[in-house]
């Protein structure tokens, strides 16, 4: 795995590479625009007994900084153009994580595990070698009361002419204690013989994704959305009582709508 994240990251890096331009850092936030998104989503996830999940969400969109040429003519740019090079903004959202315990009988007994609502901060950066993003948040709604955080790598695939906006991504999640013991621990409660399933605890855990997103504009207010995504789980995740054996990844992908005002 640790191969594959390498080898994905030179081949982001690149095209950028060769193209880089080096320019001042400055920054600019001057406009806020809101909209929403309903997708089609799809998730494959390692606990024992769910093969897959399928499901739709409505979900705002808000957006800081400047709007582009580009996105004013609904045609696909450069990302980031002229001086803007970093932005720093609020990131709030639900941790789409956990399970309904009633959806494999090899999860009886357990409670259901349920997405948080995380409030926290969102650092992008563009530099000569791609688009670098920091970001973390804490659960705000006393789901496990947890701290998770990411550092995400991606870099646009120029794809011509083309209105298709195509980024893949490469990077690491960390999750907290509270976080990981919430959604793959054992309460001594939820301990069952029968299931041979024992309590089980965790510390804060370190898992790594790979996947690529994609937008297509229709309009200056409407587009297409998808994302795909995989992440391979820290050996104290995979080892838990309640997911599968020979589980060490899951999938998950998006299909999404997506109005701007």
């Amino acid at each position: 795995m640790k191969k594959l994240l390498t080898y994905s990251c030179a081949a982001l890096l690149l095209p950028t590479l060769v193209l880089a331009e080096e320019k001042p850092v400055e920054t600019r936030i001057n406009k806020v625009r809101v909209g929403g998104s309903l997708s089609f989503n799809y998730d494959r996830p390692i606990f024992k007994g769910i093969n897959s999940t399928t499901g739709y969400s409505l979900v705002p969109r808000l957006s800081l900084g400047p709007v582009r040429d580009d996105e004013k003519n609904g045609k696909a740019g450069n990302g980031f153009v002229g001086p803007l090079k970093f932005m720093l903004k609020p990131r709030f959202g639900f941790f789409k994580q956990g399970y309904d315990a009633s959806d494999s009988v090899m999860l009886d007994g357990m409670k259901d595990r349920d997405s948080s609502f995380n409030l926290g901060l969102k650092f992008q950066t563009r530099t000569p070698v791609g688009t670098f993003v920091l970001e973390g948040g804490y659960d705000v709604i006393g789901k496990h009361d947890g701290f998770e955080g990411s550092l995400l790598y991606t870099n646009r695939i120029p794809l011509g002419a083309s209105r298709l906006r195509l980024y893949p991504e490469v990077g690491v999640y960390y999750w907290s204690k509270r976080v990981s013991d919430y959604y793959y621990g054992v309460n001594l409660g939820e301990v069952s013989v029968g299931l041979d399933r024992d309590a089980y605890d965790l510390n804060s855990t370190t898992n790594y994704f790979l996947g690529y997103r994609v937008e297509y504009p229709l309009t200056k207010k409407w587009g297409l959305t998808h994302s795909l995504r995989s992440t391979w789980y820290d050996d104290a995740i995979t080892d838990s009582p309640i997911v599968e054996d020979d589980a060490d990844n899951d999938v998950r992908a998006t299909f999404g709508l997506t109005y701007d005002f």
